[in-house]
């Protein structure tokens, strides 16, 4: 019986590995033909790339397309060649999974350019999706792959579409030679660990803009899975050994600099005091107003989970990055703003100020040894996310980790075409000075275009380096932990 094996639906883990306190699903290759190259490796594990947008809860078939670089490793368009399929055992090879399989390009890491330029070329040339061999001398093995981060180096994501996977330079030298011979097709599964409901840990901070608006777009999807998904907040606090009065007086609560959080605006009013004051008024909300909901639907036996949802907090998150603005010439970041908008949701100030005053230090000082790989992560069942901050992908990401799913998650998480480049979600509605800052931004244009390339370039070589040096510490951090 013939079977359609672009997307089917997968609620198995694989290779789930505890590393520090996170859980993580590794992306996974799986080799499905020629049956020659299965035997010889038929599961390969690899990493997500924080950037783009992997197909969670699906797993995804398509055919590998290697063209050899020209010498510029892969980092221009026209340094490689894309292959097309040659003879009637690659069209047996496709046809015999009755599907249309998908463009994944397999190209190499190193050179002059970073990993997600390379993938910004692929996807240009046509890839719904790229694995990335390692190069041949990098220190790292195939064991080392789950525990590696590769990160966007701060660069805007929404350029980069698709999913990537780096894999070792064993894998990726063994892929390599089959694609030059055969028509290899693989499949390509993200998975999430399962549960009766879905635990979502979030670390932020109250100044970020990207993350609060990706709560605000988030918030409604929140708000249908209210019944089947507890959320936990997080904020990004540290602390900060010999800080100078300067330093702690912008980023910190006190002299002691025991307490600390980013400073969003540098010279700008907002300091890191403010923030952190910011993120335990947040905290305090929500420890005060999350309630227990009901059961959720579960077709297996034994106790049901407790599932806690904070509406008010909700209320409060979704509209505070347009009421509460870094800039502008009316309300701003800050204790008045914020008691402006806990009045217009709803919220009792008092109790979240006698909240704010007994238990301020007691939450900064969780949230300072409750850190997780970077200042803005999330976990889904104790698994690291991997991919675009994205309302809709994260949907994806919570819906299929359910063991049963609920029925929110039908009306939630649609199936994506493999064949076309995820699109992130716009946020809604747009504040005064948002497009008081577009019209001015229109009008530098013309000066900025001069400059573009050349700053360009540079973005590029310090991506490229920053990637290099994460990678190398990983790998010697794995060497330091297998002694």
């Amino acid at each position: 019986m013939a079977l359609d094996l672009r997307l089917i639906r997968s609620t198995t883990c694989f290779n789930c590995l505890l590393f520090g306190l996170a859980l993580r699903v590794s992306a996974q290759v799986h080799v499905m033909a020629p049956n020659w190259l299965v035997q010889q490796r038929e599961n390969i594990v690899g990493a997500t790339s924080m950037f783009g947008a992997p197909f969670y809860g699906d797993r995804i078939v398509g055919r590998l397309v290697y063209g050899a670089s020209k010498g510029n490793s892969w980092c221009e368009a026209d340094d490689y060649e894309v292959p097309q399929e040659k003879n009637a055992q690659a069209t047996a090879a496709s046809a015999e999974f009755k599907a249309r399989i998908i463009n994944v390009f397999l190209v190499r890491r190193g050179g002059a350019c970073s990993m997600r330029h390379k993938v910004r070329v692929a996807s240009e040339k046509g890839a719904h999706a790229v694995i990335i061999a390692d190069k041949e001398d990098s220190k790292l093995t195939t064991k080392d792959m789950p525990n590696i981060i590769v990160s966007n180096n701060g660069v805007y994501q929404g350029e980069v579409h698709i999913p990537s996977i780096l894999i070792s330079k064993e894998d990726g030298r063994l892929l390599i030679d089959a694609a030059q011979t055969a028509t290899v097709i693989v499949a390509l599964a993200w998975t999430v660990p399962t549960d009766k409901s879905v635990r979502m840990d979030m670390w932020m901070s109250s100044a970020s803009v990207e993350t609060m608006q990706f709560l605000k777009s988030f918030a409604p999807k929140r708000r249908v899975l209210n019944r089947a998904m507890n959320f936990v907040p997080h904020y990004s606090v540290f602390r900060m050994e010999n800080a100078d009065v300067s330093t702690a007086n912008n980023l910190c609560s006190d002299m002691t600099a025991q307490f600390c959080a980013e400073d969003p605006d540098g010279s700008g009013p907002i300091t890191g005091k403010m923030v952190l004051e910011e993120d335990v008024r947040q905290l305090c909300i929500h420890d005060k107003y999350k309630r227990m909901m009901g059961e959720p639907p579960s077709s297996e036996g034994g106790a049901s989970p407790v599932i806690e949802y904070a509406a008010e907090y909700w209320d409060y998150i979704e509209r505070y990055i347009e009421r509460c603005p870094l800039a502008g010439a009316g309300d701003r970041f800050g204790e008045e703003c914020s008691k402006k908008l806990m009045a217009e949701v709803g919220i009792d100030q008092a109790q979240v100020d006698e909240c704010l005053q007994k238990t301020s230090e007691e939450k900064l000082k969780k949230e300072v040894e409750n850190t997780a790989w970077s200042p803005r992560a999330l976990r889904i069942n104790g698994w690291r996310y991997s991919g675009i901050l994205d309302a809709d992908l994260v949907t994806k990401a919570v819906c299929s980790g359910f063991t049963v799913s609920p029925g929110e998650c039908e009306e939630l998480s649609k199936e994506r075409d493999p064949f076309v480049p995820y699109q992130q979600t716009a946020p809604t509605g747009i504040s005064f000075t948002t497009l008081l800052a577009w019209l001015v931004g229109t009008l530098m244009v013309g000066c900025i275009l001069m400059l573009g390339y050349k700053r360009r370039l540079q973005e590029e070589m310090r991506a490229n380096i920053r990637e290099e040096v994460m990678l190398e510490v990983q790998a010697q951090y794995s060497r330091l932990a297998g002694k």
